[in-house]
């Protein structure tokens, strides 16, 4: 079975997709990069939340990510900044993930810091070897 990969379509549209498929909204046959790639771990969120939390790449939208999923984004070569967020807007210290010819795959893993007024988000760095199922 292909491996499916978040991507956005032509139209915007975020979708999980196999390589040859076309977007379902606009007809456009999907663009998958094989630059590099971002893998996205979210571990599993305390006191039962496991509602969706939004992914962000240099402010565009990317989808959500499910309590205990991993997430793999294809990109080109470049600089990125990830951010995650849920609902009312929460703190989250972004990460900055520098994709080159020598670094062609970066892991991150994000996870929920309960806090006494609010919750805040956490993006670190990971290695292959934290990422479930990679």
């Amino acid at each position: 079975m292909a491996q499916l990969l978040r991507v956005k379509g032509t139209c915007g549209n975020v979708i999980n997709a196999a390589p040859g498929n076309s977007c379902p909204k606009c007809k456009q046959p999907l663009r998958f990069p094989e630059d590099a790639m971002i893998s996205l771990y979210r571990k599993g969120s305390p006191l039962g939340i496991a509602g969706g939390f939004g992914i962000y790449l240099n402010g565009e939208p990317m989808g959500h990510i499910g309590n205990k999923e991993t997430v793999r984004i294809p990109l080109d070569y470049g600089t990125y900044n990830l951010h995650v967020a849920a609902g009312m807007n929460r703190r989250c210290t972004d990460l900055t993930i520098v994709l080159t010819p020598e670094n062609r795959f970066a892991y991150a893993k994000v996870w929920m810091k309960p806090g006494f007024w609010t919750n805040s988000f956490v993006l670190e760095p990971a290695t292959q070897e934290e990422m479930p199922n990679d």
